[in-house]
């Protein structure tokens, strides 16, 4: 009977152990201040603030700016009307950091030791406002053009590959700078 009562005890915990935060609102922010086992993090309308993060984080915003602290897993991120800001702790191999955003700028602090892949494109707006990529990691940014809808657009793509390559950063911009930061 007591070996019962401890596996029901134990059950519990661990399970509570590797849950994920979930926040979704209709038209508000949303701020958490710890997700060590993961998030999933969504609102319509309003910023997102996660200030310590591990595991497998999603923050998606319709209308507003993203900012991740000390996230120490992977990432998947993306804004349809505002900035993007993620600082990430720790090398580590085999994590994945997407980020996207429509209208913004993003900013990614990685450490200097971080080995990644690198993907970055970045669309330019209609703004008359060029924008750019700047990265302290080795990249080769190219220019081309693409077709959208009834005009042609500047494209900028930059790829590369830093220490072992372990990690992958995507990166995509439409009408806002793209940097990444070594620290």
């Amino acid at each position: 009977m007591k070996s019962l009562a401890l596996v029901f005890l134990l059950i519990p915990a661990s399970a509570a152990a590797s849950s994920k935060i979930v926040r979704n609102s209709m038209g508000g922010d949303i701020e958490v201040a710890s997700a060590p086992n993961g998030a999933v993090l969504r609102t319509m309308g309003g910023d997102i603030r996660l200030d310590r993060a591990g595991g497998d984080v999603v923050v998606k915003t319709m209308g507003g700016n993203i900012r991740v602290n000390r996230l120490d897993g992977s990432l998947e991120a993306g804004t349809m009307g505002g900035n993007v800001r993620v600082e990430v702790e720790g090398a580590g191999t085999g994590r994945s950091i997407k980020i996207t955003s429509l209208g913004g700028h993003i900013e990614v602090t990685l450490p200097k030791d971080f080995g990644a892949s690198f993907d970055v494109e970045l669309e330019q707006d209609d703004d008359g406002e060029p924008h750019k990529i700047i990265s302290d990691f080795p990249l080769r940014i190219q220019g081309s053009t693409r077709r959208r809808w009834f005009h042609t657009v500047d494209v900028l793509t930059a790829t590369g590959k830093s220490g072992s390559g372990g990690n992958r950063v995507r990166v995509s911009a439409v009408g806002g700078d793209i940097t990444i930061r070594g620290k």
